[in-house]
């Protein structure tokens, strides 16, 4: 590897790191005087907050920022080369762009590398116990209620419906459940309501009506409560949206497969993290493209200008990810697709930027 090489791979790396390096620190600092009262009224011990907290927000915190970091060093520190006319001067030596370009690449990839395994592996550790300290000492666990019109398959001829579910309660109401058999409807049984029992761990139907079709012969059955022997729980009529934070790559594929086995609502939501967990990591090489190809152009405001447009661009990089969750979640559209959707947008970009580089 020749000297330009190591030049330009130590001054992204170097700038990469620093500039994260002051965003975490500055971040801890804002979360440290936002939660210290509660940390304090719980008695939390210094060293839990320092290790089992802190210590395991970093890695989240920096997989959330990477990407955009990335693009703003390359920016920085391409456009102060630009500036003091040293890409004037390699390119004018016979180097071409695209040589040039190798070093960065080199360092974009290392650090797409670094973020899946980050991504994937380290921060669903790290979770857990993140997790577990916030339960003991800030706050429980947010879970997000189903609400209306529930749809489960409880076996591979078994459906049940739930037109609206109370998590206070753990009451069900206008609970239906059909068995089928060959595609015909063997058994059904209704009940307006559908109560936990935490005693027995039990649901009871109360006002229940039961039918059961045996070719042309019909059965009915019904009463005011009846103890069930329903497979479900009320932990199943909730997302725990940190519940698959804690899963590494396998576990979520897994679990995903598992969701869609009982007809789970929440797939979608499932579907759009484990995407994102590769889609921003590779949005590193695609901005680190478009960073150099924008800041190693030498134009009139410098630095200043150079920051101004990838900030732009950042913005509507964090935009098009919004809307393309929003869009996975209220429509039919893939979650595979929604997520890369920015990746796919900037990669026109970068390859339309990268055509007007100074060659």
């Amino acid at each position: 590897m020749k000297r330009l090489d190591l030049y330009i791979i130590k001054k992204f790396l170097g700038t990469f790191f620093f500039i994260i390096g002051i965003f975490i620190l500055i971040t801890i600092v804002f979360d440290v005087s936002e939660k210290i009262d509660d940390f304090l009224d719980r008695n939390a011990p210094l060293n839990a907050i320092v290790f089992d907290y802190y210590c395991t927000f970093i890695p989240w915190l920096y997989s959330t920022l990477n990407a955009l970091i990335v693009f703003l060093a390359v920016i920085f520190f391409t456009s102060k080369l630009a500036g003091n006319n040293e890409i004037m001067a390699i390119l004018s030596s016979g180097i071409s762009f695209n040589r040039m370009l190798r070093p960065y690449m080199i360092s974009a990839i290392f650090l797409f590398v670094m973020s899946l395994f980050i991504n994937h592996f380290l921060i669903p550790i790290t979770n857990e116990r993140k997790l577990e300290f916030e339960n003991l000492y800030y706050h429980d666990n947010n879970h997000i209620d189903l609400g209306s019109n529930i749809h489960r398959k409880l076996g591979p001829d078994v459906f049940m419906y739930i037109s609206n579910y109370g998590s206070y309660s753990k009451t069900g109401y206008n609970f239906s459940m059909d068995q089928m058999e060959n595609g015909k409807l063997i058994r059904q049984f209704k009940s307006e309501r559908l109560v936990w029992d935490s005693a027995s761990s039990k649901w009871s139907a109360k006002s229940w009506r039961e039918r059961t079709i045996n070719g042309l012969d019909e059965s009915f059955k019904s009463g005011d409560s009846k103890d069930t022997a329903l497979s479900f729980r009320p932990e199943d009529f909730s997302d725990k949206p940190n519940q698959i934070s804690t899963m590494n790559y396998f576990e979520i594929k897994q679990f995903i497969e598992e969701e869609k086995q009982k007809g789970s609502g929440f797939v979608k939501r499932y579907e759009l993290e484990l995407h994102k967990r590769t889609a921003i990591p590779f949005s590193i090489i695609i901005l680190t493209i478009i960073g150099v190809s924008i800041s190693s152009r030498k134009i009139k405001g410098g630095l200043g200008m150079h920051l101004v447009y990838g900030i732009s661009l950042g913005l509507i990089y964090v935009f098009l990810s919004r809307v393309g969750e929003v869009f996975a979640t209220n429509t039919n559209l893939p979650s595979a697709f929604a997520v890369w959707i920015p990746n796919i947008f900037f990669s026109a970009v970068a390859y339309f930027i990268y055509k007007l580089a100074p060659k």
